[in-house]
């Protein structure tokens, strides 16, 4: 039985590397796509834009698990590559928000690993988020500022498996990690 694997946490704690990272390791990870109503950045490749208009037409036909709007962006999670991967004993692996795990709990019961990952500080979430011009309103970074606090105060204890802390340098023992401890949670 394969389960979800769940990757959380902020806007830039590096969750698009171990996502690559973790599919280099294991081909039967298969990354769902979500749609989006922004235009692809330079070099993105692993999500799917379409128009609002478009994400309205699909929502209606019942295609999207959920859609969640972040920064006045829509985004969308794809209904079917997640049961077409299931069927096929892959492992469907998501970058995915937080607040909104209690879709994929009632929609996939106990078929799920999620692990948060969080950044070693403020100050280095600042630089991530600064490099590549992703947050030039702030927003994001004032978003991870609340989910940080509750994750540090521990609001989040009991919504996850497994924590990381996205250390410089260090993508290779952290992907090992998630992937031991994901195995690990299969009922054999």
């Amino acid at each position: 039985m394969s389960k979800f694997l769940l990757l959380l946490g902020p806007s830039g704690v590096g969750k698009s590397v171990i996502i690559d990272e973790l599919c280099r390791l294991d081909s039967r990870f298969s990354y769902i796509s979500p749609y989006m109503t922004r235009p692809l950045r330079e070099g993105e490749r692993n999500k799917i834009s379409i128009s609002n208009k478009e994400m309205d037409k699909r929502l209606k036909r019942g295609e999207f698990l959920v859609i969640n709007e972040l920064y006045g962006i829509r985004y969308a999670t794809p209904r079917l590559p997640i049961v077409q991967a299931f069927s096929k004993e892959r492992f469907p692996l998501l970058d995915w928000p937080i607040d909104k795990i209690k879709v994929i709990l009632e929609e996939f019961p106990e078929k799920l690993y999620s692990v948060y990952v969080a950044p070693p500080s403020i100050e280095i979430l600042i630089q991530r988020l600064s490099k590549d011009n992703r947050d030039i309103s702030g927003n994001r970074l004032k978003s991870a500022c609340r989910e940080l606090k509750a994750y540090w105060s521990q609001k989040y204890i009991g919504t996850y498996n497994l924590s990381v802390i996205s250390e410089e340098n260090q993508l290779s023992n952290i992907v090992s990690l998630i992937y031991e401890n994901y195995l690990k949670s299969f009922d054999f």
